[in-house]
């Protein structure tokens, strides 16, 4: 039985039918006091369940320094946050982070206002790319859920990184340490999908069950595709839109198993100097049009956000397009073309109104094919 294309949020479930960064990896060299992880991703082990990730090909840990202190371990609890294990158990910058001394830093972000529609689509392209394994079927009996290769983790990681740095937003944070049961949550979805599965449900475990009910989780979608799913939501309050495109998120890491994915998040890292004071999509600038859904939204960044309504202009004819109010919160709005579709290569100023009429923001954006 074909099964309609899912993504759903703990306690919720609905169905939804949907229409990166091209870094390479850095390695981490840790410090000579042993390298804490930055930021507060959670405190992961190496990827359980034989799953792995990091952004790119990486590099030996470096050697001790002087006064003879030895590293920590190649993928030991310390990669995790800013770091990842790569393909040869080597501790390496997770994607969108790069190394600065002894610790990962957040890749510098281009202004969004003012990139060219050649850099979005050469990083739109990169974040696309084909060519990494998504899953590994396991060997261990019909149950076993398999594990999400290296290059597999980071073509997820890069695809949402992308739609972030479209936006202006700064890369997730990472932990590796629940790649085990990431992976027997997605087996799991493929026999009953849902938050709480029953204890009845084949190849159900209690470690796979916890992690269904503390991730998102997706079927139907793959486990780059379920990004798509997450990103592009265009209903149920778009909370999985929310999440996945919200100041400072940390804790992620992707599962997959036969048709179904998922994944875990947990917990958010200082905002960056860069990050948006508010968070919109689309965006200020370029923003690449299959990225981009019906529904338009606006969120807190760094700063909080009143209930908004939304006007918009065409900026070489001063034409205005009408728009229909959807969600109006303090911190999050939605809002979406009543009646017409956004013409592609076409800029339009939008401006972001609140309830006592005053323009709380104003910015323009542009969407574009990368075809």
């Amino acid at each position: 039985m074909i099964r309609p294309m899912r993504i759903a949020w703990p306690s919720l479930l609905f169905l939804v039918l949907c229409s990166c960064s091209d870094d390479a990896a850095t390695p981490w060299t840790p410090s000579d006091a042993g390298g804490d992880a930055a930021g507060s991703g959670g405190g992961g082990a190496s990827g359980a369940g034989g799953a792995a990730g990091a952004s790119g090909t990486g590099a030996t840990a470096g050697a001790a320094g002087a006064g003879g202190s030895t590293p920590p371990t190649p993928c030991d609890p310390s990669c995790t946050g800013t770091k990842m294990c790569d393909a040869n158990a080597q501790c390496v910058c997770a994607p969108g982070w790069e190394a600065a001394g002894a610790e990962c830093v957040a890749s510098a972000i281009s202004n969004p206002a003012t990139r060219a529609k050649q850099e979005v689509c050469d990083r739109y392209k990169a974040a696309k790319a084909p060519g990494y394994t998504e899953w590994v079927p396991g060997s261990g009996g019909e149950c076993d859920p398999g594990t999400v290769p290296y290059d597999g983790q980071v073509a997820a990681l890069r695809y949402l990184d992308f739609y972030r740095w479209m936006l202006g937003v700064g890369p997730v944070q990472v932990d590796p340490s629940v790649a085990s049961a990431e992976q027997q949550c997605a087996k799991i979805l493929n026999y009953a999908f849902g938050h709480s599965p029953d204890p009845s449900v084949k190849c159900y475990t209690a470690e796979g069950a916890a992690a269904c009910g503390a991730s998102l989780i997706a079927g139907g979608y793959g486990l780059v595709g379920q990004v798509d799913g997450y990103a592009m939501e265009t209903d149920q309050n778009l909370i999985h839109r929310r999440n996945v495109l919200a100041v400072g998120r940390a804790g992620v890491w992707f599962g997959a198993s036969g048709g179904s994915s998922d994944m875990h998040y947990g917990g958010a890292y200082p905002a960056l100097a860069t990050d948006p004071a508010f968070v919109a999509h689309p965006g200020p600038g370029i923003n690449v049009r299959s990225a981009v859904p019906g529904v338009w939204f606006v969120q807190k960044g760094t700063a909080t956000t009143p209930p908004v309504a939304a006007r918009v202009f065409v900026v070489s004819t001063s034409e205005e397009k009408p728009m229909k109010v959807g969600h109006h919160y303090n911190d999050f709005s939605s809002f979406s073309p009543d009646g017409w579709v956004p013409e592609v290569d076409v800029p339009y100023r939008v401006e972001l109104w609140d309830d006592a009429s005053a323009v709380f923001a104003t910015f323009e954006t542009t969407l574009v094919d990368c075809s």
